[in-house]
């Protein structure tokens, strides 16, 4: 798939025939940006509609949601390990560590 276009409203998107069925329909679409050695990675989240029609396919975004990495690696490591440190204490403080292990000894598959 390739965006081979825009405007101000919506993206044309360049797709293989048949791939996608006509109609319009709600849709996602995801954009991501990968940099050598970790640094400078990006993300894109778009939420909105999607019309397919015999002659074009458009994407028109209504939300999006914008993610991106700090151009440092030694800050992206290190923020990446805090925030690792802070979800285990959420989970064991939470009791949810425990869940799976409990809902494996009681399961009606045994």
């Amino acid at each position: 798939m390739a965006v081979p276009r825009h405007d101000a409203a919506r993206l044309r998107l360049e797709v293989a025939p048949g791939l996608l069925p006509p109609g319009g329909r709600r849709a996602g679409f995801l954009a991501q940006a990968f940099r050598p050695q970790r640094v400078r990675l990006g993300m894109r989240t778009l939420t909105g509609r999607l019309t397919v029609t015999d002659e074009d396919s458009r994407y028109a975004p209504h939300r999006s949601t914008d993610l991106a990495a700090p151009p440092y690696k030694t800050f992206l490591a290190a923020s990446k390990r805090l925030l690792a440190q802070y979800e285990l204490r959420r989970i064991r403080r939470d009791g949810t560590a425990a869940r799976p292990q409990a809902l494996a000894a009681h399961s009606p598959m045994d």
